[in-house]
């Protein structure tokens, strides 16, 4: 019976929790627009196509001691940030 009582006394701050969120939601909550890593990118941007000549180069070069067909794209981690990826061409793509 006690957990009961417990349960009830969580619903109104859930329901004041979700409020509170849904109202963020629908003014544009302005901490959305802002990267969660210093230095992320503010978007994608695709310079040359997938594989481009840079990484296509590396592919070969991996060849030699190393089965490529499978590769798509070769990373620069060096390069990425946050929650997005670099190639050795400069292509930035939304890590997911």
């Amino acid at each position: 019976m006690s957990s009961l009582r417990a349960a009830a006394k969580l619903q109104p701050a859930a329901r004041s929790a979700f409020k509170a969120a849904v109202s963020q939601q629908a003014r544009g909550y302005a901490g959305a627009a802002q990267p969660l890593f210093a230095g992320e990118p503010s978007g994608p941007v695709v310079k040359t196509q997938i594989p481009g000549p840079k990484t296509q180069e590396a592919i070969d070069e991996l060849n030699e001691v190393f089965d490529t067909r499978s590769i798509n794209m070769l990373a620069d981690y060096t390069k990425s940030k946050g929650n997005y990826i670099s190639d050795p061409d400069g292509n930035v793509l939304l890590d997911v």
